[in-house]
């Protein structure tokens, strides 16, 4: 493990804290496919909160916008809610973190695809 790997690298709040401690320092916990899901979550969230009152647009939102059921259909795992759920509240640029910390992990750390070439 590198410190990149470590999700409180690119930013550290309590909110990012209660992650981490729920999940591991590196979201060990939390496998590739429900990263991929909740970097895509993050996303969407971040969006809105430009184009919406971000009082009325919470983490758990993008889970039931018809653009995330579209490509994801009913097969959300429940973790993905119970994250989304635990990160309410979160500002963007703490979303922003942990993009950063997921992209990573996706990329180069413990959720990448080896492939060989």
């Amino acid at each position: 493990m590198t410190t990149t790997d470590l999700v409180t690298y690119y930013g550290q709040t309590s909110r990012i804290d209660q992650l981490v401690d729920k999940y591991g320092a590196c979201l060990e916990q939390i496998n590739r496919e429900t990263k991929l899901l909740l970097r895509m979550a993050l996303t969407h969230y971040v969006f809105m909160q430009q184009k919406c009152n971000p009082d009325n647009y919470s983490v758990t939102e993008p889970l039931r916008d018809a653009l995330f059921v579209r490509f994801v259909c009913e097969d959300i795992p429940r973790i993905l809610y119970d994250i989304c759920s635990l990160l309410q509240g979160l500002t963007v640029d703490e979303a922003e973190t942990l993009l950063e910390a997921l992209q990573h992990q996706i990329r180069w750390g413990n959720a990448r695809t080896i492939v060989n070439h």
